[in-house]
């Protein structure tokens, strides 16, 4: 079953009223988050991986002390795909990527390059899986990415191609199915 989510609508809106309803994460969801992460990098069609990014979103829209921003860029594409490869599933990847990112970096929470670089690599490593499964699937951009990636030029390509609105204001909604 697919649902519609407004992502960075619900990111950056709700993500201070779903705060001050609860307190900072817990050591123990920050270590499932990042598991379920990895997970769905592995496995990104999982039996279960609907449910893990629902947890997974919903946690990241909740908690006040790991915030990730809306920006645009190579991802773009991806959101509202109706090709049947996967596109919004991809996108969505790059959130958790910078959620982990963080989890397992929290002094680089200010380096906006690093943590967007994270999230890319996320979805690279997912769509690397799912290539895997579905030939198909394949994204031109993504796999630009990835050969940028490969010659150590990634970080490079997202602190040219990558806009992220400043730390703390709303970025436009996005539609996201997930």
């Amino acid at each position: 079953m697919r649902r519609t989510l407004a992502a960075f609508l619900a990111l950056t809106l709700l993500a201070t009223a779903a705060a001050r309803a609860r307190g900072p994460s817990t050591p123990e969801e920050r270590k499932r988050a990042v598991e379920a992460t990895r997970k769905l990098e592995k496995e990104p069609l999982a039996r279960n991986s609907m449910e893990l990014r629902k947890w997974l979103f919903q946690w990241i829209v909740e908690i006040p002390d790991i915030m990730v921003s809306s920006c645009s860029g190579p991802l773009s594409v991806l959101p509202g795909d109706e090709s049947g490869r996967h596109g919004t599933e991809l996108f969505v990847q790059s959130v958790f990527g910078m959620a982990a990112f963080l989890v397992e970096n929290p002094k680089k929470k200010d380096d906006w390059i690093a943590v967007q670089t994270a999230g890319i690599e996320s979805v690279l490593a997912a769509y690397r899986s799912l290539l895997k499964k579905e030939p198909e699937a394949r994204w031109p951009e993504l796999d630009a990415l990835a050969e940028a990636k490969k010659k150590g030029k990634l970080r490079a390509l997202v602190e040219k191609e990558v806009d992220c609105e400043p730390p703390g204001e709303p970025a436009p909604p996005s539609e996201i199915t997930i």
